[in-house]
């Protein structure tokens, strides 16, 4: 059964390295054989760190690597935006300007008209439930990336040639 084509796909996206799902990512990889990916919008650096000095810059080198590493062992793929964990807040709008929202919700328009799944799991819901700004934006990004990557009158500005994304 390996040996046959993947049709199914499915992006796992949250906010940060350490929101996703490895169990999950593995499962879908390995036992469902589906294209699995993980769409961290961000790569942690501004994150804590309690078995190192890494900080900032240096710890985003750190948790970039180490999801690298995580998807060899679980099979799936890795993508990011170019989001910057700032630290932490409760506010999605905060954290919608500092991420400039237009252009991470452009990265993850590309990144879906790339990897076209057939499923996105969010790891947090739009709203107070998720706990923080990080993690409520990155709900609201998928969300509006997934309308907005199947518009063909969207024009990519990552990749201006990316065609429209047609579940």
């Amino acid at each position: 059964l390996k040996a046959l084509p993947v049709f199914g796909k499915v992006m796992y996206m949250a906010a940060h390295p350490d929101d996703e799902n490895t169990r999950l990512i593995s499962y879908l990889s390995n036992h469902e054989l589906v294209e699995t990916a993980y769409f961290s919008l961000t790569r942690g650096d501004g994150g804590q760190n309690l078995i190192g000095n890494e900080k900032g810059a240096a710890l985003g080198i750190l948790r970039t690597q180490e999801l690298i590493e995580a998807r060899k062992i679980d099979g799936g793929i890795q993508f990011f935006s170019n989001a910057v964990d700032f630290g932490y807040t409760r506010s999605e709008k905060e954290t919608l300007t500092k991420w400039d929202e237009e252009k991470v919700l452009d990265d993850a328009i590309a990144i879906l008209r790339t990897f076209k799944p057939d499923v996105i799991i969010l790891r947090f819901p739009p709203d107070s439930r998720a706990g923080h700004g990080h993690h409520t934006a990155s709900a609201s990004i998928a969300l509006k990336a997934a309308e907005l990557a199947k518009d063909p009158s969207y024009v990519s500005k990552v990749n201006p040639e990316l065609e429209a994304w047609h579940v």
